[in-house]
C-alpha cells in the first residue's frame, strides 16, 4: 500500500481568531482527501487561549516558542509538500512572519513549496520568490498543482 503524501499548510495565525486561523486550513484538507493526500495544520495541537492567537497567552505544552519551532520544523521536514498561504493582511496587521520562516526551511529541505500570495510586496520579494517552486494567486490553482504533483503517489493516482 502507498503512503499518503502530506501537504503541510503553512499560513497566518498569530493575531488570528480562531475561524481565520483554522477554516482555510480545515477547507484545504477537505478539498485534497479525495486525492489521497493529506492536509498537516501546525494548529492541530495548539489550542486557543483567548479569542486571538497570541505569543502572550501560551499553553505551556505547545504554545512556547521553542514548542512551535520544534513542531513546525518537525512538520516541515515531514511532509512530501509545503502549501504557504500568505494573503495580503488586513489594513494595520502584519505578514506572517512565521510562514514566511517556514517557506524558507521547506526550501533548505529540498521540499516542492507553493506560495498563494494576493500581496504584491511578497509575490515580488526576490529572496521569498526564491524559495517557492510556484508562485500562485489562488488555492483553486494550488490545488490542481498539488493533486498533479502529488497524485501520482497516492492510490489510484494518475502516473502517466
Amino acid at each position: 500500500m502507498i503512503q499518503q503524501p502530506t501537504v503541510y499548510l503553512a499560513g497566518p495565525i498569530m493575531g488570528c481568531d480562531h475561524d481565520e486561523a483554522n477554516n482555510w486550513r480545515i477547507n484545504f484538507a477537505i478539498r485534497i482527501t479525495p486525492f489521497y493526500i493529506r492536509g498537516v495544520s501546525p494548529l492541530r495541537c495548539e489550542p486557543l487561549i483567548g479569542k486571538r492567537y497570541s505569543m502572550m497567552d501560551k499553553d505551556p505544552k505547545f504554545g512556547t516558542a521553542r514548542a512551535i519551532g520544534a513542531k513546525n520544523v518537525f512538520d516541515v521536514r515531514s511532509c512530501d509538500l509545503m502549501l504557504a498561504y500568505l494573503p495580503l493582511p488586513a489594513e494595520g496587521a502584519r505578514q506572517s512572519y512565521g510562514t514566511i520562516v517556514e517557506l524558507s526551511w521547506a526550501h533548505i529541505l529540498g521540499k516542492p513549496t507553493i506560495l498563494v500570495t494576493d500581496d504584491p510586496y511578497v509575490r515580488d520579494h526576490p529572496v521569498i520568490n526564491a524559495c517557492a517552486g510556484w508562485v500562485l494567486d489562488n488555492l483553486d490553482d494550488a490545488l490542481e498543482v498539488i493533486t498533479g504533483v502529488l497524485g501520482g503517489y497516492t492510490e489510484g493516482g494518475k502516473n502517466v
